[in-house]
């Protein structure tokens, strides 16, 4: 046999082995994820798997054993299979070819499917080659999505490098907002955009490769100008390379309307003072802060008169006023002092470490400075100013307290003298306790109905007859006594329960008369806050429907202070009233500015002289000359004349002599029930009432 000759047992072995190595070579290469390609040394197809198949599907019907890669490339270039190549398809084929016959790097390759290929290929011992092709599409679509995400977001981003400290590349948003291009972007040392100071905390949430989100860093631009920037960093791989994402929200513009907002909670608009609440979580702050030695003042200051230049020349006026106001009062406040405005015409003035004398004169220098004529809009203004205060430690260390007790100073001043200042005294909180209990048995007393009407005769001085009886609310309270009608019925008018004790009078008192001779009048007091709330005339038609009382035997008695309220509103009440035939009596004449004008202005039908004059009738010749005169002019002006407080007979014949027409006075009778009084044609039983 000779050499090289094997038995055809032999070779047959060696065949079927080599066909089954074949074999699993095949079945080897056909479960990997990626399409591989043996070429021999001429570029001829030897062996492909699955993958490479399903990768160039179009081309598959060319794939077999022997064919040249160079001749199905050159046919898929004329079906179309590869876009790249269009318009320069001997180019394109030269250039793929030369990458197999000598690799360099892996490169993509776009397939007409829409499909990317990433291609690496080596050359193998024999001149042949072996290629991988992997489909990248779905990376490189959310790359592309990346990068499109990146590029056009709104949201400034960067790509930094944490290794080298420097910014990759920022897209547009980024660079417009820190004032840099493009190209000086590229290459940034980040510490630029974060600034000396915070670079190394900046560093460290750079490098992190857990994401930080939404921290809050002030950033520099290049012109120096710092931007209140929100900042998200994530790690990830980018063309291999391990980056940070950095995005930054530009909350600068937020945070200056969340500042000018924070401002506006705490000051106010107009005369951009600290407000209310800033005043009291400062002095509430000072409190608490201060030590047992150090005085904490609160001074309270009210405008007077200031709804009366609102009032006339309007709002724009009182802002104008009030401006001046504040501008004032800020030039006479010492350091560490705050000024605020609480309320329409209301300041207040915390002082820290200020003696109780230093605040005093400050609040003398206010109220000076304030009593000033203001000039506003060519129109010269005067108002003024009362204040009160109270200090801590000396009267409480309460905030809510020491404000309580400077608002009853300042409420003490006003009743004593506008144009003052007065301290906290603690005989005022007892006053304001006193009136808080007053206040609340006055509401139990209405809600329960403890008042009582009573009632005190007018006689007629000539004939001693009673011709009417004025109708008045009596309190007697189960542990007080009886409460002066001085003291609950400005309260009443204070609280708003006049209206509702005024209805009460009306028809309580009108039932009551039609129990008399029809020939007895009833007269009733009404309030001024009456005629201001505008029920009046609602109300007394009302009492008189529901008792049946003819309207001429019905007489309001009314005040100076009803007249003295501006408006039309007033008049036409009263001449309404009398519409009806109701008289209007004035009381308390003699004793205001301008009475003897209003009888020229308003239809009355009675005055009565204050009782003033008459305890002063034996020892006052001024007193006599009143009220002759008042006399003589209600009979010129057929007037009803009554005189009050009449308590002996030497005043009532008097009177009588002088031509007064009605008395009424303890003399003739006190307040007491309906039930009490007595009526009777005999003259001389008129005293029977008394």
């Amino acid at each position: 046999m000779p050499d090289g000759d094997l038995p055809t047992g032999t070779l047959e072995a060696a065949l079927a082995a080599a066909s089954r190595a074949d074999q699993r070579l095949r079945e080897a290469i056909d479960v990997l994820p990626q399409g591989v390609v043996f070429l021999d040394e001429e570029g001829r197809y030897i062996l492909w798997n699955r993958k490479y198949e399903e990768i160039y599907c179009r081309s598959a019907d060319l794939l077999e054993p022997g064919a040249r890669l160079a001749d199905t490339l050159r046919v898929g270039v004329q079906r179309g299979d590869y876009p790249e190549a269009m318009g320069r398809e001997e180019e394109w084929l030269n250039d793929r070819l030369a990458l197999i016959q000598q690799p360099t790097s892996r490169h993509e390759q776009r397939l007409s499917n829409g499909r990317c290929i990433l291609i690496e290929e080596r050359k193998t011992e024999d001149g042949g080659s072996i290629g991988l092709r992997v489909d990248i599409t779905d990376l490189k679509q959310k790359e592309e999505s990346f990068r499109l995400l990146f590029e056009q977001n709104p949201l400034a981003m960067l790509v930094h490098d944490s290794g080298t400290g420097r910014i990759n590349t920022a897209n547009q948003s980024a660079c417009r907002l820190f004032g840099y291009s493009a190209a000086e972007m590229s290459g940034l040392n980040a510490r630029k955009l974060f600034g000396e100071d915070n670079w190394a905390a900046a560093a460290r949430m750079l490098a992190a490769r857990n994401p930080t989100r939404d921290a809050g860093w002030q950033m520099l631009r290049r012109d120096g100008e710092v931007v209140e920037a929100v900042v998200s960093t994530r790690r990830l791989l980018l063309d291999g390379v391990e980056v940070t994402i950095v995005s930054i929200f530009d909350v600068t513009e937020r945070r200056r309307i969340e500042q000018r907002m924070e401002h506006m909670a705490r000051h106010d608009e107009l005369t951009g003072l600290a407000n209310r609440s800033h005043c009291r979580d400062t002095l509430r702050n000072m409190l608490d802060a201060a030590s047992p030695a150090e005085t904490v003042t609160l001074a309270l200051i009210d405008l007077d008169h200031f709804k009366t230049v609102n009032d006339t020349y309007g709002h724009h006026f009182g802002d104008a006023l009030l401006t001046d106001a504040a501008r004032r009062m800020r030039e006479l406040v010492p350091p560490g002092a705050l000024l605020c405005r609480i309320g329409g015409d209301e300041f207040a003035i915390i002082f820290r470490r200020s003696s109780l004398t230093q605040a005093e004169l400050v609040s003398k220098a206010i109220i000076a400075t304030l009593s000033e004529p203001f000039h506003v809009h060519g129109n010269t203004l005067h108002i003024g100013a009362t204040v009160g205060f109270a200090s801590a430690p000396f009267d409480s260390t309460d905030h809510e307290t020491l404000m309580r007790f400077a608002d009853l100073a300042l409420y003490a001043a006003k009743a004593e003298r506008r144009g003052s200042c007065r301290a906290f005294e603690m005989a005022l909180d007892e006053a304001a306790q006193a009136k808080s209990r007053l206040e609340k048995d006055l509401r139990q007393a209405v809600r329960d109905g403890e008042l009582e009407v009573h009632y005190q005769p007018l006689l007629n001085l000539e004939t001693n007859t009673i011709e009417c009886c004025e109708a008045l609310l009596r309190w007697n309270h189960a542990e007080r006594g009886q409460v002066s009608p001085e003291v609950f019925i400005p309260l009443a008018e204070e609280l708003g329960l006049i209206d509702k004790l005024g209805r009460f009078v009306l028809q309580t008192a009108c039932h009551e008369a039609m129990k008399w001779p029809d020939d007895v009048r009833l007269s009733v007091n009404v309030s001024p806050v009456q005629f201001r709330n505008g029920n009046l005339l609602g109300t007394v038609i009302n009492a008189l429907s529901s008792s049946g009382l003819a309207a001429d035997r019905l007489e309001l008695e009314i005040t100076e202070a009803v007249l003295m309220e501006r408006g039309p509103r007033p008049a036409a009440i009263i001449r309404n009233l009398r519409s009806f035939g109701i008289g209007i009596s004035l009381d308390d004449f003699g004793t205001g500015y301008s009475s003897l004008s209003y009888l020229l202005n308003y239809p009355f039908t009675k005055i009565k002289i204050d009782k003033s004059f008459i305890l002063n009738l034996h020892e006052e010749a001024n007193s006599r000359a009143v009220i002759r005169a008042v006399i003589g002019l209600g009979r010129s002006l057929g007037l009803t004349v009554a005189a009050e407080g009449i308590e002996s007979e030497v005043e009532r014949e008097y009177l009588r002599a002088e031509g007064c027409t009605q008395g009424q006075g303890f003399l003739f009778g006190r307040p007491q029930p309906g039930t009490m009084l007595r009526f009777s044609s005999q003259p001389s039983s008129a005293l029977d009432a008394a």
